[in-house]
């Protein structure tokens, strides 16, 4: 992959316009994620420049969701950053089939634990006294996108919601199975939420899962919602890579009058704790 390269003292770094060189090549060629680019040592050569330059670009576009690495496989395209936007009451594959893209998922484990089960995951279903106690169906799945791998999906329902809409391993293992629209379907509506996020790094577990190396940033999405009665009817816990997920909000006045910060009051928005907001949702981890 030869690209134009200004080496006049004074121009831009080196790095810097491999970078952009490299970024505008994927878009021109409309290269697909999961598409392997060129080695650090064939780029340097081609390019007459030092491996270690072009390890620095790709660190650029590292940062920047363009690409990702893959330790002793290569460096290769990611699809583009998902955003979302708050407040967005939409399921996982709802979301990417709104961006035009297709979304996928492996399943990890399905099981039903017992309202007296000892070891029962804490969760926000143990703060409802209606139906503290209930038996839940909870599902892993692994989360993608076209052929890249984006996340990890932990989710708990009651066991009596999971009958009505047919909730079963069969049907949850298939890769286009949509919790949200089986919820429609089976006439179960979701009305009301609460969702929190903070950064986290992967431990071992998720690392393997996920096909990256311990320690890479997530970002940790914890959500509780409800039908129209007031019933909490999922708790999930969403673990996104961060290149691949981009959450985005848009700020705005309730009214012409007041300052920022009563309008912010009015607007429902809530900062700081959601670290403490997740463990309220969820409970500890897993």
């Amino acid at each position: 992959m030869r690209v134009e390269l200004d080496h006049a003292r004074g121009g831009q770094p080196l790095y810097v316009q491999l970078a952009l060189a490299i970024e505008a090549y994927i878009a021109r060629e409309k290269l697909e994620p999961g598409t392997l680019l060129p080695s650090e040592t064939v780029l340097a050569g081609e390019n007459r420049l030092s491996r270690a330059t072009v390890i620095k670009a790709f660190d650029t576009l590292v940062d920047k969701g363009v690409v990702t690495r893959r330790q002793g496989r290569g460096t290769f395209v990611n699809a583009r950053p998902m955003e979302r936007q708050l407040p967005d009451l939409t399921g996982f594959s709802e979301h990417v089939y709104g961006l035009g893209l297709a979304p996928g998922s492996t399943l990890l484990s399905f099981e039903t634990i017992s309202g007296s089960e000892v070891d029962r995951p804490a969760s926000a279903f143990d703060d409802e006294t209606t139906h503290r106690g209930q038996d839940l169906v909870r599902i892993e799945r692994l989360r993608t996108v076209g052929r890249e791998t984006v996340g990890i999906q932990r989710a708990l329902i009651p066991a009596d919601i999971a009958e009505s809409i047919e909730l079963t391993e069969h049907a949850a293992s298939a890769s286009g199975y949509s919790l949200y629209e089986s919820m429609r379907q089976g006439g179960v509506y979701l009305t009301s939420g609460e969702e929190s996020l903070r950064a986290i790094n992967a431990d071992a577990h998720d690392a393997e899962l996920l096909g990256v190396d311990e320690g890479v940033a997530l970002i940790e999405i914890v959500r509780a919602s409800r039908d129209a009665d007031g019933r909490l009817i999922e708790v999930v816990r969403a673990r996104y890579l961060g290149t691949q997920y981009l959450y985005h909000i848009t700020f705005a006045p309730q009214s012409h009058g007041g300052n920022l910060e009563e309008n912010s009051r009015a607007g429902h928005r809530s900062g700081g704790g959601l670290a403490a907001a997740s463990d309220r949702l969820l409970g500890r981890d897993d």
